[in-house]
């Protein structure tokens, strides 16, 4: 019996350039008849997500599907691909990731066009070359059983290569040739059977995010730094150790050589690297700053945390202020998960006003000035915009459901009451997790800086995120200066002397607590507690 299936019949009488074939309902069809063959006719497409069913074989019809840009075939029960995958050249994101492949077919490596390619969650034992994919700039291939990274991978031709995510394999070994890739940021090799990794690693140009957590590594001072430092310290590591490297093989120039003079042994200079210090006020009762959470707000949005960052200096240098911004984007859509998770805000202390409340609101009497506007609007049309906004952008790009970047706006549907920080003079200076407040955001000459985490999953997610943040934040030197440092303000440095710069001077951040109350008075939460910023390789001052 043939089997029809209405979604495709729609698809070819309204001419559809995007499909959408997911869940229980398909799964009934395959399981009854198989898969509609006219789906194979619809040359026309360039979206087809055909993900969360039973199906297990993909036709090698799939190639006459020529106009396909995006092809999702996640969460099935797929054992193999064809080899007529190779047909869909303008293919530029494929994801078929959480189904039961062991193999990749060669014939994958003539996808030129692709951008995103997504093989996670499988049995793959042997991967593909890659290195005709000129265009890739995304390959997640973790939890798979591979024992090395794809044949082509560390080829210069790959120029756009940004993000290699290889966890959870048994992955042995990473080449030194890694740092030909020009543009790599993200490499994620946690869980994996490494022993080593060459030092040219921190001759990557572009990598900000390194995880190796998870391996058994041969140095134990290295293994102990991958699992408690930020990314910095790891290649800061790695690039003393290139270093030495270099200058033992005679590589280096007697300028160069001259600087070792400076350092002591390998050790010495990771002792340097983890004097970094972050230093917590002991909560004043007199004088400090608490946060008193509503009972109205537990049913909305109930778990708060917030803390105090004092002498911030964001004038160290003409971009740090820019980075810091990024840095919040960034942790928003990493860390938060697009905000579904956790939502971070900061604000100008000086422009708070004692007490302050965390509750919720109706949302017609929620009024604030978001942020970069200069009109006060409610909550419930800033929310109606944002919606509206979101259901123009699926239509505009034909998409079945909302971007991601628009998927914590459910958090608030059908909620009787919105969340909201308020301070003493009444004036609402975040609605999470939409917006801060104009009236508080921050500048360059900010000294003082407020900062709430705010989650509806748990308190422990708002400690992960603050912790991640102020690590980040000391990382990239935003605490006060000492004298020495001040003079090199708007100076061009080049990067070996900013890293002899960064051995050299003791970052701070200094931290104050921040209580959270109930109405009675009673306490909540403190952050930083003591069991807040758990990292021995940062020097923590708890005074009291």
């Amino acid at each position: 019996m043939t089997s029809t299936w209405n979604e495709i019949s729609v698809a070819i009488k309204e001419n559809r350039h995007e499909l959408k074939l997911q869940g229980p309902t398909i799964s009934g069809y395959l399981e009854a008849n198989g898969v509609d063959s006219r789906l194979y006719q619809l040359t026309n497409l360039n979206y087809l997500d055909f993900s969360n069913t039973c199906l297990t074989e993909l036709s090698d019809d799939i190639g006459s599907l020529v106009n396909l840009t995006n092809l999702v075939l996640d969460h099935n029960k797929l054992t193999r691909l064809p080899e007529t995958i190779s047909n869909l050249k303008k293919l530029k994101c494929f994801d078929v990731s959480n189904n039961q492949l062991e193999s990749i077919p060669e014939s994958i490596s003539g996808l030129t066009a692709i951008h995103t390619l997504n093989c996670s969650m499988n049995k793959i034992e042997i991967f593909p070359s890659i290195e005709k994919m000129t265009s890739v700039h995304i390959l997640i291939i973790s939890n798979n059983s591979l024992t090395s990274l794809p044949e082509g991978i560390y080829s210069e031709e790959l120029s756009h290569l940004s993000q290699i995510q290889a966890s959870d394999n048994q992955i042995e070994e990473i080449q030194s040739e890694i740092s030909d890739l020009p543009h790599l940021n993200l490499l994620d090799l946690s869980n994996n059977k490494l022993s080593s990794v060459p030092a040219e690693l921190s001759a990557c140009p572009k990598l900000k995010e390194l995880n190796l957590k998870g391996n058994k590594f041969k140095d134990r001072r290295f293994g102990k730094l991958v699992e408690q430092c930020p990314t910095k310290s790891v290649l800061d590591y790695l690039a003393n150790v290139l270093k030495k490297e270099q200058e033992a093989s005679g590589k280096k120039k007697k300028s160069q050589k001259d600087k070792k003079k400076k350092g002591k042994k390998a050790n010495k200079d990771v002792e340097e690297v983890v004097k970094d210090m972050i230093n917590i006020l002991h909560f004043q009762e007199d004088e400090g700053y608490t946060v008193q959470v509503t009972p109205a707000v537990l049913s909305v949005r109930q778990y708060v945390l917030c803390c105090i960052v004092r002498q911030l200096y964001l004038k160290k240098s003409n971009m740090i202020y820019k980075h810091f911004i990024t840095l919040q984007t960034k942790l928003h859509d990493e860390i938060c998960q697009k905000r579904q998770a956790a939502t971070i805000a900061t604000h100008d202390l000086k422009s708070i006003k004692k007490p302050i409340v965390y509750d919720a609101k109706f949302p017609h009497a929620l009024m604030i000035t978001p942020l970069f506007k200069q009109k006060e609007v409610s909550g419930e049309k800033l929310v109606t915009d944002l919606n509206r906004e979101a259901e123009e952008q699926r239509k505009e790009k034909k998409r079945n459901t909302v971007s991601g970047i628009h998927k914590y706006l459910d958090l608030l549907k059908d909620k009787v009451q919105y969340p909201c920080l308020v301070d003493g003079e009444g004036h609402v200076i975040s609605f999470p997790p939409i917006t801060n407040s104009d009236k508080t955001k921050i500048t360059k000459d900010t000294t003082d800086l407020f900062i709430e985490v705010t989650s509806h999953l748990n308190l422990d997610t708002c400690k992960k995120v603050m912790d991640e943040l102020l690590y980040r934040m000391l990382d990239m030197g935003l605490g006060t200066p000492k004298p020495e440092e001040e003079g090199a303000e708007g100076g061009a440095v080049d990067t070996e002397t900013q890293n002899e710069a960064s051995k050299r001077v003791q970052k701070t951040l200094i931290v104050e607590q921040v209580q959270i109350l109930d109405t009675e008075g009673n306490m909540k939460a403190v952050y930083p507690s003591r069991a807040d910023l758990p990292n021995e390789a940062i020097k923590i001052i708890r005074n009291k």
